[in-house]
């Protein structure tokens, strides 16, 4: 799930990747790049409890249906 800092929208979508310095999402709904998230992560296989970051859109990519379930992936890097 993550929410879009200035205006409080929620949204859901799933991670595909991450890093130390940032990740990537796929969602419904696109941020516009340089939009600063908190994205919070539920049922983390390396953490115990839910975990939160607050990130800076870099990226947006359309996905295809054949290749996802989602309409975008989202390039984030860590604030």
């Amino acid at each position: 799930m993550f929410e879009n800092y200035l205006t409080g929208n929620y949204n859901d979508g799933r991670m595909v990747n991450y890093s130390r310095g940032g990740m990537c999402f796929e969602a419904d709904v696109a941020p516009d790049v340089g939009a600063e998230l908190f994205i919070g992560i539920e049922n983390s296989p390396y953490s115990s409890h839910h975990d939160v970051f607050r990130a800076k859109v870099v990226w947006i990519q359309e996905r295809s249906l054949k290749d996802s379930y989602y309409a975008y992936g989202v390039g984030v890097k860590y604030c």
